[in-house]
């Protein structure tokens, strides 16, 4: 059920994106748009690993929501809130900040 959530949304923005291409006619705005939606499913991707760790996978999953809002924003209205978009990074940084400093020898 989940892969079928993913994909409905993965199509979304990807209907999405070709708007933005129909409208705008601009090569850049389409390929910034889908580096975006590759680098938001890489975060989202990235919670897999995070189990170990579910006070920072929680936090990981809220901030993976708002760097698709984010996605959104940009494809809707080419805003880059670049916060928003780069948010989950804080989160994989966080993780591998305790599994190398506070690791169980």
């Amino acid at each position: 059920m989940l892969y079928v959530a993913a994909a409905l949304v993965l199509l979304f923005y990807g209907a999405l994106l070709y708007r933005v291409y129909l409208t705008d006619r601009r090569i850049e705005t389409t390929a910034i748009g889908l580096v975006l939606i590759f680098g938001a499913s890489f975060f989202t991707a990235f919670t897999r690993t995070m189990l170990v760790y579910k006070p920072i996978m929680v936090v990981h999953i809220a901030l993976t929501l708002l760097c698709w809002y984010g996605v959104a924003i940009y494809l809707l209205y080419r805003r880059f809130n670049l916060w928003l978009l780069l948010s989950p990074a804080a989160t994989i940084a966080a993780f591998f900040f305790v599994a190398w400093f506070f690791k169980e020898a």
